[in-house]
């Protein structure tokens, strides 16, 4: 039993700490953020590179976010996501062809966000990102007599922000990241500034 206090002192210790160092978001006050994130589609074509044949890249997606204070405790804003995808087949198939794949996806999305806290140097929110994706598909090859597919596409892309953090290290310019349930990114990572 005294172990389990042990362990429970220092989480009660952290969760006091954000709740008593949270940010007061003030009504009509603006935040714009540059983000990188990672994506369960990245992660996806990631698993990929495990055959010696196939090469697969994608880099953190990258996002701008705006958001504005309508009161304390309420932001809405929008966001513009990117995030592109490769995978390159050495010697495929029967004619031991080179054959390669690019995704890319670009997302726009309206935003609504519940701030909680109530200080000025740590802002932590949760909200909902509501959006469309535009998939791009163009595939190439090695054979000059062959024309690859290429697609287009737009999906619905709704997002739900578990946990979303700022802090601020130098007047208004901070640090975020935020956790999300859907696409276009499940986790990111950047820089704020406060207006």
């Amino acid at each position: 039993m005294n172990k389990m206090k042990n362990a429970l002192f220092p989480i009660l210790a952290l969760f006091l700490s954000f709740s008593m160092a949270s940010a007061q978001t003030l009504s009509g006050e603006s935040v714009i953020s540059a983000n990188a994130g990672f994506s369960l589609a990245g992660a996806l074509f990631g698993l990929a590179d495990i055959d010696e044949d196939v090469d697969a890249s994608a880099p953190p997606a990258l996002q701008f976010s705006y958001d504005y204070a309508i009161t304390e405790k309420l932001s809405l804003g929008g966001g513009l996501s990117y995030q592109k995808f490769r995978l390159a087949y050495t010697d495929y198939g029967d004619a031991m062809e080179d054959f390669d794949v690019r995704l890319s996806r670009l997302n726009l999305a309206l935003r609504g966000l519940f701030h909680y806290g109530g200080q000025e140097q740590v802002d932590m929110y949760s909200g909902l990102r509501l959006g469309l994706s535009n998939w791009s598909v163009k595939g190439g090859t090695s054979d000059p007599d062959y024309e690859p597919p290429k697609a287009n596409g737009i999906t619905i892309a709704p997002q739900l922000i578990l946990f979303g953090i700022r802090a601020y290290v130098a007047g208004n310019l901070g640090l975020n990241a935020e956790l999300g349930l859907g696409g276009p990114h499940f986790f990111t990572v950047g820089l704020n500034y406060r207006i």
